[in-house]
Order: structure tokens, then C-alpha cells, then sequence
């Protein structure tokens, strides 16, 4: 007798442990495609894998030309708003991007489904250091030529050439994962309504006393010669040295030793420091040294701030070229004396080292002490080395004369906007980090000695040569005030337009329709590597300049890593390029896997062969239809005309199991658990929906399908793909138009999004289907557990509770009319239910809910040989165990080894014993028979 489901028109079927049936189609025949893009898809069923290359691009450009992805600021639906983080000009799709384009795009498809004016605002960063590099860079390579050459206006010409001619790279690349972004609106930071917001803050920030100029102590980036702010700085953790120094008291009577990590700097001290409680150096305070090399005599100064047991507890004092050395010299008058040029070479102030680099200067002056006698040790030393992000530099301090923004009274509401819950923190704790920063912010430094970006709208008076005259003060003014005048040369930061990003894009300071629709916005989606960066900046601009914080949530995503856990690096060579696996996989199944992967607060541990789940998900999606799709008429609509109460049993489950799973998955929406959401859907989809409903509705090979059947499946399977469509664009719109005849211009990504309580369900009668899930997964669970073939047909019994079952049947009489159930998914032939029922002599129980399953084994299998089969296996794994429990018991073990290697041995002992309380109970079964 062949079991019906396991085999079924030309379909090959393998049993999943955990999913039950998992159906992969034989046809390997390409699926056929819709030739006219602007028409929509006539019904044609499905066969061979899905192949995201027929499907993606054609489908792209019905949604792009067919204006879906526009909003449109006058309509009077509700307006939903995400800000698109610009990337580089210069950039390329990484894995980040998509990843975080993927959860942008899913939540703007989401709104747009529900009803919303959805406005999904793309852009480009000028991206300041970067591009300027790139284009001298070329301009190098190709001409010979260094900016210099070319001159200011020229150079910045050709910086505009470039980004015309390779500025869309990445935005093209975009769209081959799907986004659904208005590019009708796409913004660039330089554009000339971003450019005039830029303008007018510099000048209201001036106006308000918040911006200034002033020479401080910067961070210099010597190979980009330009300042960075604290954040575009990067700390690592580099070997090195601490040099021991002997500066010879003026006096002649002995000499102090100074600790030092940094000796080329030394040529810039102007003062000896020793706390004033430091009882070796007491009687020293307000004498003077000779600076080893230069001969320069320096005074030694009692402050607070020294700490006594760093090396020798004596700190040389370098105004020029250290923050905290700045600050002593500040409480203690003393002299600035800047060694380095902004090349990061030594200059004058040098004396005998000047023209040398700084590190080379460093070589020499060790050797020069040492030669001299100066030099009384050297010892190892681990430092936290600060690092230009933008190039990779060791960053110098350097005394620069710099504009500021004063940042302490912007961060007072911005900081209240979080603390009153106008915005919202996901996960929560980055809250936290927030605080922690804006608490302890610093001014921050906004000019660039760039030729790429904002210029600074101030302008200076000049004498008669041409020259800038200081003496009579600048002008803050977008516009030149007077012939003569000359503009700054300085750039702003990068970041001073992108953190006017969520209402310049909307025609801000215009107050534009736009404007008064789409701002605030309502989520940030971005990573935590720029929460300092941009975010606590576009927050504290909204508030400052609109009143209103930019957006309701902010959704701070994970970091993409390398499954090692390590950071992706051009030097590690670990990155994975999300072009690439596009091209492999699809770009549905690389957004599939990015999601689920994304588990809220975590970074992502990815390797390439992760995107497998999503591309086996689409096929699957992809196949399902052919389950019930072959047996539909080309052109005909199947209505559903049955009343919930007219259903089987497994059709009121699976609309109730499809009810439960749209309420889920709006609960983990409105906490953007998003993975959580699609692990709901893809079970329901993969478990519910194929493995159990659709296996049980399909008919015996050879006969059709009634038309009330496949209208409730093809029902449920346009919910499923609605719910799907925001994260898996492509093959669900495919599938939405193959599905059943469409009007011209319907298309699923302006369908509605599908509503629980929409959604006929009922609870009691799921429960008795689950319960009949429980006893079906049973019986297949002891045909596995004694190696009995999925063909193998079986008698089974039930022992129900003599209670009622929740919808009023007795589950025995629940059993009994639905012997089939049984018989399709665990080939059970000869069935018996009741409250009454005894175990069987050799036989398998299991326990399934309340009730319990028998299966007898006599026939089935060699009962003695099972039986020897058993006792080997219990032997063999607690075998295994005792060598697991000895590494246990091992203290020394225990306290050397990795956690992670301890906790996978006590995932061994959890495991084996596990299997061994199974094994006990299927020897247990067969002792005595």
C-alpha cells in the first residue's frame, strides 16, 4: 500500500526532523518568465528552482518606472519617514550597507502595505577626506599631478567630474538588492539646498555665540594635514617603549628621570611636573632642568593632576603636542613651543633634528641620549596609540587655530528628548551609551584644511597686496559683505552637513511641503559605530534648529563580523562582498539570511555559506505554489465559498495558526525584532503551511484537487506571500502575479498588509489539531529512534484522557475522524483511540501532550538484535560521558580553559545524557519481549 504524501506528482520528498516533510520539486526545467515588465503576470505553476536572475531585475523596473517607491507629500494618508544613512560618495556596497538597507527597505515596504505615505530618503555624502584623496590619488597616477598644480578651483572641478562620473556606483548597486527608496529624491550633501541649510546654521550658530575660533590643541592628521574632531579618531593598542631620561638639574646637582613614551616631543617640553605630595621631589619644586639635546632650561611645577606611580612619577610637560601637558600649561602659564610641522616633520624649534620625520626623529634623539649618557633605561611598553580614521596616521596634537562648535548647550535637549521618551532607544542600552557621551561632550572641531567640501562662509578683509589682513577681523556672511574680501580656506566637517541630513533633504530652512509632511521622521536604522558620530548630532540639530527631535525610534543594528567573530578587513581578507552573493544566491535569500541573522542587539557572526537558509527558503516559497498550482485552470479566479464552520479541521488550524502568526509578527514590528518576525513567518510558512497543511489538503496521486481546496490554499498562500513581501520582494511578486489573474498596474508591493484580526481562527479547534500533531510527530518519532523506513507502514493506538479535548470532542473521537492525518504523515494504517487503550506487548510509547502514543514493534523490527543494538549504544555513550564528567572534575581544566571550550564539554554532557535517558526508554520498551 503506498502512503499517501510521500510521493506525489513527480515530487521527491525527504522527511526534515524538525520540519516534518520538506518537498524539493525533480523538474529541473527553468521557470518561465513574464516577457511584458508593465503588464502583470498571467497564472503559469512553477517548475525547476527559482532563478533569481530571470526574476529581479525586470521586477525592479516594473516597481521603479511604475513610481511605487515615490511618495507624495500631498496626499492625506498617514506619512511614514526613514532616512536612508548616505554612504560615501567614493563607496561600495558592503555587507553593513545591505544589511542595514535590507531592515530600512522591509520597514518602508511594511508601511507602504498598511496604508502609509512612505517616504524612504536616499542620498550621498560628500564624504570630505575621502574623495579629495581619491581624486589626487588619480590625478597622481594618470597626470603626474598634485592638487597644488592644478589650483583650487580647478581641482574641485574635477573632484565634481569624478563624482558625476562614478557617484551612482553605489546606488545602482543598491537597487540589485531591491530597495524601495524615492530616488526622485535622492539628495547629495553638497547639493545647493543642502549647501544653503549649511550656510545658514554656520551663520545662526555664530550668530547664537556657539561657534568660534581659537588656537587649541587638535587632533592632526599628518598625512591628510587637516584637524579631525575626538570622534574621527581611533584608539589601538600598540607594543612599544617607555624611555627612561636623565634631565640634569640647572643647579648641577644631580638630575631628575622622566618617563616617556614619545621622545621626539621632548624637544617641545617647557616644564618638569611632580605632584606636590610626592616627598621625593618636594625640595625640586620651583627649580629648573637643562632639556637633554637642547640645553633649554625649563622649570619643575607641583600639579595635582600628576600621577606618581606612572614611571618615575616626574612628567615632561609638552603644551604643543599634548592634551593633558596643554592643560597643565594652561594652570601654570607656562610656554607653548610647537616642534612639528603639519606634515608631521620636525621644524625649526628642533634645532639640530629639523626636516626629519617625526619617527625617524624619535630614532635619532634615543641614539643622541644614549651617546650623551642621558638614556638610563628602556623597557617595554603596551600604549593606546590614537589613529586617524580617515587615513590610518598616528594622530599628532598639534596647537592649530581651528573654528569650534560649542556643544554643551546643544546637548542639554538632546539629551531631555531621550530622557522624556520623545526618542526611543532599540535595543534600550544604547540609551546608555548615549547619555554617557553627551554627558561628557566636548566643543567640536569643525574646520577641515581641505579643498573638498562646505567652505566656511566667513570672510576676511585684505591689505593692499592681497594678503589677509587679521587686524581687522572677519566677516560671518553667506554671501562675500565687500569687494575684496577674501572667503576661508578651511572646509567644514563631513559631518557638519549630515547632521542636518533628516530636514535639509526636505527643503529646510524653507518650510516646504515636504518638510511638513515628512519630518519628524519616525526611525533611524544605523550602527552603533556612528551613534557619536551622526546620530546624538542629528539629535541635538533637530531639536536646536526645529524644535522637534528628528525621529521617534532609533534602531541600532548589530556589526557585520566574519564568523570568527573578527572585524572584515581588506587585510584579513574575511569580507564577504554582498555583490557577489547576490549573484550566487539571489538577492532575496542574502536580505532572507541578513534578517534573521540580525538578532537585535547582537553583531553578526556571518560566513558566505549562511546564505544557503535563504536561497533553500525562496525555493521552497517558490515550489509550494506547485503543490496546489498544477491544478489550477490558466486565467480561472478560485473564490473561497466555504464558512469557517464548513472547514476540515487542518484548514481551521492553519487559518488560526495564520491569524496567530500575523499578531506575532506585528508585536515584534513594533519592537523591531524583525528577525524574530520572519523566523515566525518562515515557520509558518515552511512548517504550517508545506509541511502540515499542505500535505494533508493535497489529493491520491492521479486525482484533482477540488476548486474550494485550492481556492483556501491559494488564499492562504497570498497572505503568507503578503507578509513575506517586505523582506523577500522579488520571488513573492513573481508568485503574487502567477497566482491568479491582476488588473493592470496591481502589483504586491502596493497590496494591504494582511490583519490578524481579518482572519477567521479559532483557538479550541487549533489546540485539537495540535494535539493531533503531537501523537502524528510520536509515531514518527519511534520509527526514527528504531531506524524504521519512512515507507514502512505501522499500527499505532492512542490513550486519550477521559476529559473532554478543548473543542468539545473527545480527542479520541478527534482521532478516530481523522485516521488519514495519520496515515499520510506517519504511515500509520491501522489506528485506535480511546481512554481504554493498553500498551501493547514490544511495543513504544511516547507521550504526546496528555495522551500517549503506542507503537507495536513485534514484525517491525528484530526484536532481539534491537534489544544488543540498544545495550552496545547505552555502553558506548556512557563511555563518552565518563570521559566528558572526568574533564569536569578537572580543576585545572576548569580554570584554563576558554569558557567557550568549557561550556561545549558541558554541552556534551548535557547531550549524551540526554540520549541516554531515550535509549534507556527504548530498552525499557523491550525488556522481557
Amino acid at each position: 500500500m503506498r502512503v499517501a504524501g510521500r510521493f506525489f506528482h513527480g515530487t521527491a520528498c525527504q522527511r526534515d526532523g524538525v520540519r516534518g516533510l520538506r518537498c524539493a520539486f525533480a523538474d529541473a526545467s527553468p521557470p518561465p518568465t513574464v516577457n511584458d515588465a508593465d503588464s502583470p503576470a498571467s497564472h503559469r505553476t512553477p517548475s525547476g528552482p527559482y532563478d533569481p536572475d530571470a526574476v529581479e531585475a525586470r521586477w525592479y523596473d516594473f516597481w521603479e518606472e511604475g513610481g511605487f517607491f515615490q511618495a507624495d507629500e500631498t496626499s492625506e494618508r498617514e506619512p511614514f519617514t526613514v532616512m536612508m544613512p548616505p554612504p560615501n560618495v567614493t563607496g561600495r556596497l558592503h555587507i553593513g550597507h545591505a544589511l542595514q538597507s535590507t531592515i530600512q527597505d522591509a520597514l518602508t515596504r511594511i508601511a507602504r502595505m498598511k496604508g502609509r505615505e512612505a517616504l524612504w530618503q536616499p542620498g550621498l555624502d560628500h564624504a570630505g577626506i575621502a574623495t579629495q584623496n581619491v581624486v589626487e590619488e588619480k590625478l597622481r597616477e594618470e597626470e603626474g599631478q598634485t592638487r597644488h598644480d592644478l589650483g583650487r578651483e580647478a581641482f574641485v572641478g574635477r573632484v565634481w567630474d569624478w563624482k558625476e562620473e562614478y557617484g551612482d556606483i553605489i546606488t545602482d548597486q543598491m537597487r540589485r538588492l531591491g530597495v524601495s527608496c524615492d530616488w526622485s529624491r535622492r539628495r547629495f550633501t553638497m547639493d545647493e539646498g543642502v549647501t544653503r541649510a549649511v550656510q545658514e546654521v554656520f551663520v545662526k550658530l555664530y550668530d547664537e555665540g556657539l561657534i568660534y575660533r581659537g588656537d587649541y590643541l587638535v587632533n592632526w592628521d599628518p598625512e591628510n594635514r587637516t584637524a579631525l574632531s575626538d570622534e574621527e579618531v581611533d584608539n589601538e593598542e600598540r607594543a612599544g617603549h617607555l624611555w627612561h631620561v636623565r634631565y640634569p638639574l640647572a643647579s648641577g646637582d644631580g638630575h631628575l628621570t622622566i618617563a616617556t613614551t614619545r621622545p621626539e616631543t621632548m624637544l617641545g617640553d617647557t616644564a618638569i611636573a611632580v605632584h606636590p605630595e610626592d616627598e621625593r621631589y618636594a625640595h625640586l619644586v620651583g627649580q629648573r632642568v637643562r632639556l637633554p639635546l637642547l640645553g633649554r632650561a625649563i622649570p619643575i611645577v607641583a600639579d595635582e593632576h600628576i600621577d606618581s606611580e606612572f614611571g618615575t612619577g616626574a612628567l615632561k610637560v609638552t603644551p604643543a603636542h599634548d592634551e593633558n601637558d596643554f592643560a597643565i600649561g594652561q594652570r601654570h602659564g607656562l610656554g607653548i613651543v610647537n616642534v612639528m610641522n603639519e606634515d608631521g616633520t620636525i621644524n625649526a624649534e628642533g634645532g639640530p633634528y629639523e626636516g626629519l620625520d617625526r619617527f625617524d626623529a624619535r630614532s635619532a634623539i634615543v641614539d643622541d641620549l644614549d651617546d650623551e649618557g642621558l638614556l638610563e633605561s628602556v623597557e617595554d611598553h603596551t600604549a593606546q596609540v590614537p589613529v586617524s580614521s580617515r587615513s590610518g596616521a598616528v594622530i599628532e596634537p598639534l596647537i592649530s587655530r581651528q573654528w569650534f562648535v560649542e556643544m554643551e548647550p546643544l546637548a542639554e535637549p538632546a539629551i531631555e528628548a531621550v530622557e522624556d521618551g520623545e526618542i526611543d532607544f532599540y535595543p534600550e542600552r544604547w540609551a546608555g551609551e548615549y547619555f554617557r557621551w553627551m554627558d561628557n561632550i566636548r566643543d567640536w572641531c569643525i574646520s577641515r584644511q581641505l579643498w573638498w567640501g562646505h567652505r566656511i562662509p566667513v570672510w576676511y578683509y585684505t591689505d593692499e597686496h592681497g594678503e589677509i589682513d587679521e587686524s581687522q577681523g572677519y566677516v560671518v556672511s553667506v554671501e562675500q559683505p565687500e569687494a575684496g574680501m577674501v572667503q576661508e580656506t578651511d572646509v567644514l566637517d563631513t559631518w557638519f552637513s549630515s547632521w542636518l541630513w533628516p530636514f535639509a533633504t526636505l527643503g529646510w530652512p524653507e518650510e516646504t511641503k515636504s518638510l511638513r509632511k515628512f519630518y519628524p521622521t519616525d526611525v533611524l536604522v544605523s550602527g552603533y559605530d556612528i551613534l557619536f558620530f551622526w546620530i546624538a548630532r542629528m539629535v541635538m540639530a533637530g531639536e536646536h534648529f526645529t524644535g522637534e527631535a528628528p525621529f521617534e525610534d532609533i534602531f541600532i543594528t548589530g556589526m557585520v563580523k566574519d564568523e570568527q567573530g573578527r572585524w572584515m578587513s581588506k587585510s584579513l581578507g574575511n569580507g564577504i562582498d554582498p555583490l557577489e552573493m547576490i549573484d550566487q544566491y539571489g538577492a532575496d535569500a542574502v536580505r532572507f539570511s541578513l534578517t534573521v541573522l540580525c538578532a537585535q542587539g547582537q553583531d553578526i557572526k556571518l560566513a558566505p555559506s549562511k546564505f544557503e537558509m535563504g536561497r533553500n527558503f525562496a525555493n521552497k516559497i517558490w515550489n509550494a505554489f506547485n503543490v496546489f498550482g498544477q491544478f489550477m485552470e490558466e486565467g480561472a479566479r478560485y473564490e473561497r465559498s466555504r464558512s469557517f464552520e464548513e472547514l476540515e479541521l487542518v484548514e481551521q488550524w492553519m487559518l488560526t495558526r495564520l491569524s496567530e502568526t500575523i499578531a506575532a509578527v506585528e508585536d515584534d514590528l513594533s519592537r523591531y525584532r524583525l528577525n524574530e518576525a520572519l523566523q515566525k513567518i518562515y515557520h509558518c510558512f515552511w512548517s504550517d503551511y508545506c509541511d502540515w497543511y499542505l500535505e494533508l489538503i493535497k489529493p491520491p496521486y492521479g486525482e484533482q484537487m477540488a476548486d474550494e481546496k485550492i481556492a483556501l490554499a491559494a488564499w492562504i498562500y497570498e497572505r503568507l506571500l503578503e507578509l513575506l513581501h517586505p523582506f523577500m520582494p522579488f520571488v513573492t511578486e513573481e508568485l503574487w502575479h502567477r497566482l491568479r489573474p491582476r488588473e493592470d498596474g496591481d502589483a504586491l508591493i502596493a497590496a494591504s498588509w494582511p490583519g490578524a484580526d481579518a482572519i477567521d481562527s479559532d483557538a479550541e479547534r487549533a489546540a485539537t489539531f495540535a494535539a493531533l500533531q503531537e501523537m502524528i510527530e510520536s509515531v514518527r518519532s519511534v520509527k526514527s529512534d528504531y531506524g524504521v523506513g519512512e515507507g514502512h507502514e505501522v499500527t499505532a493506538s492512542v490513550r486519550v484522557p477521559a476529559t473532554e479535548a478543548p473543542s468539545g470532542d473527545g480527542l479520541g473521537e478527534a482521532v478516530r475522524r481523522h485516521p488519514d492525518y495519520f496515515e499520510k504523515l506517519a504511515g500509520v494504517v491501522e489506528l485506535a483511540a480511546g481512554p481504554e487503550e493498553e500498551k501493547p506487548s514490544a511495543s513504544a510509547a511516547k507521550v504526546a501532550g496528555e495522551s500517549e502514543v503506542f507503537v507495536p514493534l513485534e514484525g517491525m523490527i528484530d526484536l532481539g538484535q534491537e534489544r544488543e543494538r540498544l545495550r552496545s549504544e547505552i555502553e558506548d555513550k556512557e563511555d563518552f560521558l565518563g570521559g566528558v564528567e572526568r574533564k569536569l572534575h578537572n580543576e585545572q581544566f576548569l580554570t584554563k580553559a576558554p569558557d567557550e571550550v568549557v561550556e561545549r564539554e558541558r554541552q556534551k554532557r548535557r547531550d549524551a545524557r540526554a540520549a541516554l535517558d531515550r535509549l534507556r526508554a527504548n530498552l525499557d520498551d523491550l525488556v522481557g519481549h
